[in-house]
């Protein structure tokens, strides 16, 4: 296992029959690592006020908690994908430290599940991203399944999971 697909999102199907799909990114491990790093710099921050260099232990901690709290809120984000077929809707909920938002619209709209390349502006700054196509013509919109980073081989298989999915709604299954 590489840094990479360590540090990468575990991109997953939670859910799979011929009435429900469902699919969540859970970025536990990309979480823990800095929440980890923030505690000891927290703790160093606290021994250095206890050691009686307390300007330096107040600026440790100033700068730990707002550069941590940036990271976090940029970090910690939990998307779930659910297209059931019963209801006929994907719901697209997306829960952050900042609140929960959530997308509903009918599962006749969607039309596949896209896999694009996104490239920075620096030599491996790429990223791949999920996109939801809805709609035709001038209607047609993307949704932006938002992932903070995710492995691309994970995303190229649920990317054919989901259009598989879709697919097999127009050969009898039950709709």
């Amino acid at each position: 296992m590489t840094l990479a697909e360590f540090l990468a999102d575990p991109l997953r199907v939670t859910q799979i029959s011929d009435s429900v799909l469902e699919i969540e990114n859970r970025p536990v491990r990309r979480a823990v690592i800095p929440a980890a790093v923030i505690l000891v710099a927290i703790a160093a921050g606290l021994a250095a006020i206890g050691d009686g260099a307390t300007g330096t232990g107040i600026i440790v901690l100033a700068v730990v908690g707002l550069i941590g709290w940036l990271y976090m809120h940029e970090l910690v984000q939990l998307t779930q994908l659910s297209l059931d077929r019963h209801a006929g809707l994907v719901r697209l909920r997306v829960t952050t430290l900042r609140g929960r938002r959530e997308e509903t619209f009918a599962l006749s709209d969607l039309h596949k599940l896209e896999s694009i390349a996104h490239y920075g502006t620096a030599a491996g700054n790429d990223e791949t991203r999920l996109v939801l196509i809805c709609g035709s013509g001038p209607e047609r919109r993307e949704i932006i399944v938002p992932m903070f980073r995710p492995d691309p081989e994970e995303v190229a298989h649920l990317t054919g999971v989901v259009n598989g999915w879709l697919s097999r709604q127009g050969k009898g299954n039950p709709s």
